[in-house]
């Protein structure tokens, strides 16, 4: 699959990390907790969510999430918290290009790679998604674009 072909390319989760279904259960241990809004709502996870339109990083706490697509936040129970393998750590990486180990998901529209990131903003460090070149976060029912993000790195 176009997906599997996505994560070997970019040093995908083979053993790095698992995907764990949403039930509305509290996050797994070694969940990546990474993200803080300043609106009150206090701290969001990196998530993959299951949509329509792919698999897409976005952020999640008490059992929804959120993601952007298409200028707009959407929200979901249908997620997948990402639980980082033993042996293996999150790292946060600012450079200008895709690191080796990025968390990646799939967008269908344009058949390409997105990464899970922490994008750097006034309203906290929040979790989104970057194409390679910029970042994208819901926001107050908005996508908002940043340039200034980390991406999630697993490694060893």
């Amino acid at each position: 699959s176009r997906s599997s072909g996505i994560n070997a390319e970019y040093g995908g989760h083979c053993n790095m990390y698992d995907l764990v279904h949403n039930h509305g259960q509290h996050p797994p241990c070694n969940s990546m907790m990474l993200g803080h809004q300043n609106d009150g709502s206090g701290s969001y996870w990196l998530v993959m969510v299951n949509t329509p339109n792919g698999r897409i990083p976005g952020k999640a706490r008490a059992g929804k999430a959120w993601y952007s697509f298409g200028g707009k936040e959407h929200e979901s129970t249908d997620f997948h918290w990402i639980k980082v393998s033993r042996g293996y750590r999150v790292h946060q990486e600012k450079c200008n290009h895709v690191p080796h180990g990025a968390v990646v998901g799939f967008q269908h529209n344009n058949n390409k790679a997105v990464f899970g990131v922490i994008c750097h903003t006034p309203h906290g460090h929040i979790p989104g998604k970057s194409n390679g070149q910029e970042a994208h976060y819901g926001w107050g029912g908005k996508e908002e674009t940043c340039r200034n993000f980390s991406y999630i790195v697993v490694r060893q």
